[in-house]
């Protein structure tokens, strides 16, 4: 049986991350992959990942993120900015003399990930994303837009008031945990999980009956138990901030995405949607790869927002025959490093 590694600590950007590797060496692999988790999530949803890909010649390599897990947990909201993700990204690969890495996220990850051919293309031997479909820069401020699409009750909205979900999150954490990982009842055609509830109040479903919670628990005693160590000792400010930095993630992006322009990115990219999640249904992935050169989309059925632990096999069979055709489209030389 494959056990997670045991996080090496390393410093960039001013923090110290927690980052598990497996696999060859970079300068003996096939290519480097970095995993981006999401929210709330840690470097350990990839541990079905992990061992497939490393059997298949690739460096792998995830961090828990800032605000995650073992790594550092700046408490400032700002420190959570997409700039400076970015920057944690490109000093995680400089540690490991890194030159471009193919780099696969989920959720936030994915978020962050779409956003990476802007901030620093040149690391980026490929990008491919999990539930959540690229999303141009709009003329209305994300928060905003929720609030108006959505109603006041939408969680993002309700994320944006910095301690009161923390101190609901915080105070059950298993329970909160129980909430969030779940996935689709067999045969039942609808999501499950959180990002499934009707009205997108987290909040409220959280703290009504269990029995009514969308979808059923999947992850086992021993996983879960993973989970709820790491946010009971972690807790969830940092993991928050994030949303917290989405208004100032769109006007940053201005830069590079003017109103009225159409962005293209030549980086080969996949999405990967699933039909039962129900925060990122498919149809958002639609015409998106008209905002591409080198798109691949592929929709998976049966599966929930948290695809990589729901349907792991699935999964890797997608990823290793990508990374294949990515692979095989450039030199035989080892993964690229920097001179």
């Amino acid at each position: 049986m494959f056990a997670f590694p045991v996080p090496e600590m390393i410093k960039t950007n001013d923090i110290h991350l927690a980052v598990y590797r497996a696999g060859p060496p970079p300068e003996k692999a096939r290519a480097v992959v970095l995993f981006l988790h999401g929210f709330p999530d840690l470097a350990f949803t990839w541990r079905h990942q992990f061992p497939a890909l490393a059997r298949a010649g690739y460096c792998v390599i995830a961090p828990d993120m800032r605000g995650y897990g073992r790594s550092d947990k700046p408490r400032d909201r700002a420190a959570y900015g997409m700039g400076m993700l970015a920057r944690d990204i490109t000093g995680l690969l400089d540690h490991y003399w890194v030159e471009r890495a193919i780099i696969i996220g989920h959720d936030w990850g994915a978020l962050i990930n779409w956003s990476l051919p802007f901030y620093c293309p040149e690391r980026l031997q490929a990008i491919g994303n999990l539930n959540v479909p690229f999303i141009p820069r709009g003329s209305i401020a994300p928060v905003a837009l929720f609030a108006k699409s959505f109603g006041p009750q939408m969680y993002i909205v309700q994320f944006q008031d910095e301690g009161l979900c923390e101190a609901i999150f915080e105070d059950d954490i298993e329970r909160t945990m129980r909430f969030f990982m779940r996935r689709p009842k067999p045969r039942s055609g609808k999501g499950g999980g959180a990002f499934s509830t009707p009205d997108l109040d987290l909040v409220r479903w959280l703290e009504g009956p269990i029995e009514k919670w969308p979808g059923e628990d999947f992850l086992p005693p021993r996983e879960l138990a993973v989970y709820t160590e790491a946010f009971r000792a972690g807790g969830m400010l940092g993991p928050l901030h994030y949303y917290r930095n989405m208004d100032a993630n769109w006007a940053d992006m201005e830069r590079f995405q003017p109103l009225g322009g159409k962005p293209s990115i030549d980086i080969p990219a996949l999405m990967i949607t699933a039909d039962l999640d129900g925060v990122c249904p498919a149809h958002l992935a639609d015409g998106k790869e008209a905002f591409f050169t080198n798109y691949q989309r592929i929709d998976m059925r049966g599966s929930g927002h948290w695809m990589q632990q729901e349907k792991p096999q699935e999964v890797n069979d997608i990823l290793l025959s990508w990374l294949d055709g990515i692979v095989s489209r450039r030199s035989r030389r080892p993964a690229d490093r920097i001179r």
